[in-house]
């Protein structure tokens, strides 16, 4: 059997087309009306309070990210889980920097293997525990009535 010499550029190439052609595109938070990620075969669900709305994705890494959604389709808020972080600079958009620069003055608030910056109207929370990534963002007074930090999960 002859060996086949695959040229490393094309191997790139391929790697970097297959990881763009699967990688989910997810709102940001603070977005208005529809989701960007939303499409016609997306679910919107409904938590059993009936209080909070969000969609649900997950990538082929089995990264699992939900969107809460207010009545309006806005984006107040943002959670995720999996065994790898999404990109956190994707899910926050605009609010990227104000994380960035709240977690740059106040590494290890939360502890060890967590994080919580909470700067302005920005709370976002991560943990890591044996691999396990999760997290929570959302905008404070973006909340809709009866909506609390505890709903985001």
């Amino acid at each position: 059997m002859k060996k086949v010499r695959i040229p490393h550029y094309v191997i790139a190439g391929l790697s970097i087309l297959v990881s763009s052609a699967t990688a989910p595109a997810f709102a940001q938070l603070g977005a208005t009306g529809r989701a960007a990620a939303a499409s016609d075969g997306d679910v919107v669900h409904q938590a059993q309070s009936g209080i909070v709305q969000f969609r649900e994705t997950a990538d082929q890494q089995g990264i699992v990210v939900r969107e809460y959604v207010d009545s309006t389709g806005a984006v107040y808020a943002v959670s995720w889980r999996g065994p790898a972080m999404p990109d956190v600079r994707a899910l926050l958009g605009a609010h990227f920097e104000t994380f960035r620069q709240g977690a740059n003055a106040s590494p290890g608030d939360a502890g060890l293997h967590a994080t919580r910056v909470a700067l302005g109207d920005l709370v976002v929370e991560n943990r890591v525990r044996l691999r396990e990534f999760s997290g929570r963002a959302w905008l404070a007074s973006s909340l809709p009535p009866g909506v609390t930090s505890t709903h985001i999960q």
